[in-house]
């Protein structure tokens, strides 16, 4: 445990990299952000002891060459022995494409006081008590020289947990104006305060990856063009409305595995639905799902490719209507750097050995400070 004087924030506080590769697979989101933490009361080991300022300096989403893109898309069919050859290849592959954007950018590796690694999600199977993520740390050390933390999810499945979401300990503490705090990524989730002060947050249900599966092998439906075209397929609707996931207590997370056992089966049962058709009842069943879940008359705040999407997005605001809500679209950078810019953050809390996994989220048996470092600790 790191005890108050173990460590000093640096005058212009700490300048992170942030990497996080979305199961939609549009990319390898990036950011570099300037953090900077004064502690108050409270046990050292607890992010909540701290004061914290977050600034969001750079971000860009870097586009995956054609044949990792599609490696990727594969992934789940892989053997062990290409699955981590793979893992090589992403790690190599990033390494290099994000030293050459920083160097765009004017920020030397140098400068960097650590990298957060969240990887590309191939397996999640809480259930089973493991999880699996793309992205060899000790290659990106390697590669850049500076203390990287990858592997961020196991620690907290060991503990208990779903291992997800990560991004709501964040939420809370750097972002604590909203109500609700929603991502539309491959997946839509939410966090929020509970009543007793306690984090809470869950995967409601399919976004982004529902959308670009049913468009494949295009790389999205742009804007929602096709979705807006098509007519809701109220069978196939209700038959996604009825999965049990939506009707399980929190905690609880997706991953691809779902997507494809659940939901994609449904699609097939259902025939008669042209493909904007099915586009047209996805979106309608997205928007349902995260309605459902967020509390009546929250402001929340939107992140993530989907709020790009103005089909989705105007599905939402019909649908939360009765509800009173408020969904507020952020500037281009937090919408799509927002992910990246927490996973610098947690891999941050990871190097100083502060909590950075919220059990209060996962349901795991306590909280934790998870993730592989590899290089120097701040300690």
């Amino acid at each position: 445990m790191p005890r108050e004087d173990t460590w000093r924030c640096p005058p212009d506080g700490w300048l992170c990299l942030g990497l996080m590769s979305g199961t939609s697979v549009d990319g390898l989101d990036v950011a570099v952000v300037r953090v900077l933490a004064e502690h108050r009361t409270g046990p050292a080991s607890s992010p909540s002891a701290y004061a914290w300022q977050a600034k969001l300096e750079h971000t860009t989403t870097l586009a995956y060459p054609e044949v990792l893109l599609r490696d990727l898309w594969q992934a789940m069919e892989l053997s062990a022995v290409d699955l981590l050859r793979l893992d090589k290849r992403w790690a190599t592959w990033s390494a290099e494409a994000v030293q050459a954007w920083l160097e765009d950018v004017n920020v030397p590796l140098a400068a960097l006081s650590v990298a957060g690694s969240h990887g590309h999600t191939v397996h999640h199977r809480p259930e089973e008590g493991w999880t699996h993520q793309l992205g060899c740390g000790a290659t990106l050390h390697r590669s850049w020289g500076i203390p990287v933390v990858s592997d961020l999810r196991r620690l907290d499945v060991a503990w208990g947990g779903q291992g997800a979401p990560l991004v709501p300990l964040a939420d809370q503490v750097l972002f604590p104006e909203w109500g609700a705090v929603l991502n539309l990524g491959g997946f839509a989730n939410v966090s929020l305060d509970a009543s007793d002060g306690r984090r809470l947050a869950w995967d409601i249900g399919p976004a982004n990856l529902l959308l670009n599966t049913l468009v494949h092998p295009l790389p999205m439906d742009k804007d929602g063009a096709l979705a807006s075209q098509g007519e809701v397929f109220q069978d196939l609707l209700c038959a996604w409305q009825a999965l049990d996931h939506h009707r399980q207590p929190p905690p609880k997370s997706l991953g691809r595995e779902w997507l494809e056992a659940e939901v994609l089966p449904v699609l097939d049962a259902h025939p008669g639905a042209s493909q904007a058709d099915a586009l047209a009842t996805a979106v309608t069943y997205i928007a349902w799902s995260v309605v459902k879940d967020i509390p009546e008359g929250a402001r929340v705040l939107v992140t993530g490719g989907g709020a790009w999407n103005p089909t989705l997005m105007a599905a939402l605001a019909r649908q939360g209507e009765e509800k009173n809500l408020v969904w507020d679209v952020p500037k281009k950078e937090l919408v799509e750097g927002k992910e990246a810019m927490v996973f610098a953050w947690l891999g941050l809390l990871r190097w100083l050995g502060i909590d950075n996994t919220l059990s209060s989220v996962t349901g795991a048996e306590r909280d934790s400070s998870g993730g592989a470092l590899w290089g120097q600790g701040a300690l």
